[in-house]
């Protein structure tokens, strides 16, 4: 039941890691990694795995892969875990999670082990056969952010037939590389989650459960500014307990010693999901007064051909800047209900969500979306002259060329790659400007989060970048508003200047 150890004898797990490439970077600490998991879990302090019940894949095929953890799911009772570390590898068309195999390339998606398949397999086993009833996932790769879902979406599972609980907790965030630190005997991950289980975690319950490693990873990452982890359950997942905790209640505090510091799970820039399995976007730290939400915008000098030269913004304007735009007297016939009063520049889906100059709390620092062509222009004339640079919407010539940022080829695909992308195969929700990083030209969300308001060479509006909802395939076109005056929630707008 949830809230107890994981039967030793009814549970399973396999332990994954792949450290030598041909192709790719050799990651030496992933073989140390397995090597005392393994340990940890067989421990009879710890958690007590019969030898033969942990299973130990290095530098396995597919095939050996997703037949090992088959065969544990199909055998486990209670509770199967499912580790791997090694390389995480984004597919350049689709965006999903591919787990990279000794041989992987970084383009080629079919040389890895695609997530979905191992998930596929641990929800049904081949020949009928029955899964186990609580499942874990724990993934230490680039970009493990992507799987946070995976035992939870799609048609497949029916709730009343879904497993008791599954728990995806992962190294990164969807967008984020980890670290594998030279030098250091584990990868930063899982060198975290060792310590914790073989040290026990003070003024912690005689078992750690899920939801309690995943606060305590939090915590030790952020204290040593690493990549942070991410955590998603289903139903009653996150009470899972695969290791006792070492530490135990027993060994209490001292009289007046202050407890350890802790960053709560839903505060820290992890994330987690409700109890129904539904993952919800992940609470971010937050930015110090002058970042890039605040004031205004920044706009940096491009060379984007030999003869041309302009400023850009670094990022979309954001609601915080188009806020202080209609707090001036001024603009007042900009207001959400006196612009869709008029209803000439703007229609009815204009700045949905904002209550006169304020837009919905906690979404400073995402760039404004739901503006027209004319309520952009109108901005950017009000921020040009209080900044004494005449500003402008990019033309899309302009936009493909910062985008491009002076590379040949599919540069797109190295975006992507790269996690600088928010599309549908990514976060797949509007977030923060600066969230993801920027490109070569040190320009942000060129591509994805936000589709950008641009001109033709006629002066009429057209569309570039996709956005949070757009897939990967659809990035790069061009689309022209149904008018001027459509507001859509996933379109926005940066500044441009000349030189």
């Amino acid at each position: 039941m949830a809230g107890a150890l994981s039967d030793p004898s009814r549970s399973r797990a396999v332990l994954i890691g792949t450290h030598a490439y041909t192709e790719l970077a050799d990651l030496p600490g992933v073989a140390n990694n397995i090597g005392r998991l393994r340990e940890l879990c067989c421990d009879p302090a710890v958690w007590g795995l019969a030898d033969e019940r942990c299973r130990v894949l290095r530098q396995a095929s597919r095939e050996a892969i997703l037949k090992a953890v088959e065969d544990a799911t199909a055998g486990a009772t209670d509770t199967v875990l499912v580790y791997y570390a090694g390389h995480g590898l984004v597919d350049p068309h689709s965006g999903e999670l591919h787990l990279a195999l000794p041989w992987s390339h970084t383009g080629p998606s079919y040389t890895a082990l695609r997530y979905e398949e191992l998930r596929s397999v641990l929800l049904h086993p081949s020949g009928g056969r029955p899964a186990a009833r609580r499942k874990v996932v724990i993934l230490d790769c680039c970009w493990s952010g992507l799987a946070l879902d995976g035992l939870m979406r799609g048609p497949d599972v029916a709730p009343a037939v879904a497993v008791e609980g599954a728990c995806v907790l992962t190294a990164t965030a969807a967008t984020r590389q980890a670290l594998a630190p030279p030098g250091e005997t584990y990868t930063a991950f899982t060198g975290e989650l060792i310590r914790l289980v073989e040290a026990g975690v003070p003024g912690r319950s005689d078992l750690l459960s899920m939801s309690a490693l995943f606060e305590e990873l939090t915590a030790a990452l952020t204290a040593k500014s690493r990549p942070l982890p991410q955590q998603s359950t289903r139903q009653t997942a996150g009470e899972i307990c695969l290791f006792r905790n070492r530490a135990g209640a027993a060994a209490a505090r001292r009289p007046g010693q202050a407890a350890p510091p802790r960053v709560p799970a839903r505060a820290a820039a992890g994330g987690t999901t409700s109890s129904g399995g539904s993952v919800a976007p992940p609470a971010r730290v937050r930015r110090p007064a002058g970042g890039p939400e605040s004031g205004r915008p920044q706009l940096i000098a491009v060379a984007l051909t030999e003869t041309l030269t302009v400023r850009l913004g670094r990022y979309p304007v954001t609601h915080a800047q188009f806020g202080a735009f209609l707090r001036d007297p001024e603009n007042a016939r900009w207001l959400p209900v006196a612009a869709r009063a008029a209803g000439t520049d703007v229609d009815d889906n204009y700045l949905e969500g904002w209550s006169g100059p304020d837009c919905p709390a906690g979404r400073e620092d995402h760039p404004v979306v739901a503006v027209s062509f004319p309520a952009a222009r109108a901005y950017l004339a009000w921020a040009g002259r209080r900044m004494g640079v005449p500003l402008r919407l990019p033309t899309a010539a302009e936009w493909a060329l910062a985008a491009r940022a002076g590379r040949t080829g599919e540069w797109w695909r190295e975006d992507i790659a790269a996690g600088r992308v928010n599309f549908r195969g990514s976060h797949a929700a509007l977030t923060p400007v600066g969230e993801f990083p920027p490109n070569p030209y040190n320009i942000g969300d060129l591509l994805g989060n936000v589709w950008d308001i641009c001109v033709d060479d006629t002066g009429s509006p057209v569309l570039r970048g996709g956005a949070y909802d757009t897939p990967a395939a659809r990035l790069r076109e061009q689309l022209s508003p149904r008018s001027p005056a459509e507001c859509r929630g996933n379109v926005g707008f940066r500044c441009a200047g000349d030189v």
